[in-house]
């Protein structure tokens, strides 16, 4: 069965078209569009005319592909942008009524679940696995076996913490510093848990979301992206550190240059690394396997 999935996040929307063989997850077409829906929710809580009416319209745009590649299903869902807007659910009503499109609104909670399942499921990962989320408004972060043992969802992504820290451009020291130290401390409670929960003989870290692949992408000096190129990417610690570090000392403008670094990225990226960086500092982690399945993934596996 051919079904698609349209995820409505805080950056951007996206859409995956698969095909569905039992328990297995094929992907046949994956599309992205930045329509930052979240920058207004940072502003003045409330999703922005402008990023709802580009939202709206890569929903369309998207249904048509999704009919045209003959799918039998059409999945939608939205994330932090819309949980947090006080317009959040008249948006959601409208996209229904404009595009006849049911968008579920999910937890976040439920967001690190899916991540989970898609991630793990993808790369074939059989011990204790510890999947990084990063998003645009939000990092989940979920860890455990075939079960999840331990969750949280944290309010730093990309697009919210440049609006809310790296206001210069390039960032100020004094704006770096402040990110970073903020990261420790919303991660401090997790890494507590984390610290008593996970296997002492080690556990395999996940990143997923589009802060991970473009530093993937980025790592592997890709010409041009493809989602199979990154698929598995190992990142290692010290390159994320050295990638982070180049990117905060260039303007938004010098980092379009970059190979690997989407130019619609290059303004939030900074901050997403940064968010990386903090999280496998504060966790101890040396490595992150990079996968391109996610929570669009897992929600063809649970539904």
């Amino acid at each position: 069965m051919k079904a698609a999935v349209i995820d409505l996040g805080s950056n951007s929307t996206r859409l995956l078209i698969a095909e569905i063989e039992g328990e297995k997850i094929k992907p046949l077409f994956k599309d992205l569009i930045t329509t930052r829906l979240g920058e207004g929710v940072i502003k003045n809580g409330l999703l922005s005319p402008k990023s709802m009416e580009n939202t709206l319209s890569a929903v369309a745009e998207f249904k048509k592909k999704a009919l045209s590649s003959d799918c039998e299903r059409i999945i939608a869902f939205a994330t932090s942008a819309v949980r947090e807007a006080r317009n959040g659910k008249d948006f959601l009503d409208l996209i229904e009524r404009e595009t006849g499109i049911e968008v579920r609104l999910l937890p976040g909670q439920e967001e690190a679940k899916l991540s989970f399942l898609g991630a793990r499921e993808s790369l074939g990962i059989q011990g204790q696995a510890l999947v990084i989320d990063i998003g645009g408004g939000s990092t989940e972060l979920a860890l455990g076996k075939k079960e999840i043992e331990l969750s949280e969802s944290l309010p730093m992504g990309a697009v919210r913490w440049t609006g809310q820290f790296l206001k210069s451009d390039p960032p100020k020291v004094e704006e770096i510093d402040a990110l970073r130290s903020e990261a420790e401390k919303l991660l401090c409670g997790f890494k507590k848990r984390f610290q008593e929960v996970k296997n002492p003989e080690g556990v395999t870290a996940i990143g997923v979301g589009g802060t991970f692949t473009t530093l993937s992408a980025i790592c592997l000096k890709l010409r041009e992206y493809h989602w199979s190129k990154v698929h598995g990417c190992v990142l290692q610690f010290e390159s994320v550190e050295d990638i982070t570090r180049k990117l905060c000392r260039l303007t938004a403008n010098e980092r379009k240059q970059i190979p690997g670094l989407a130019p619609e990225r290059a303004d939030i990226i900074a901050a997403g690394a940064l968010i990386a960086l903090e999280i496998m500092k504060v966790l101890e982690l040396e490595s992150v396997i990079v996968s391109e399945a996610d929570l669009m993934e897992g929600i063809l596996l649970t539904n």
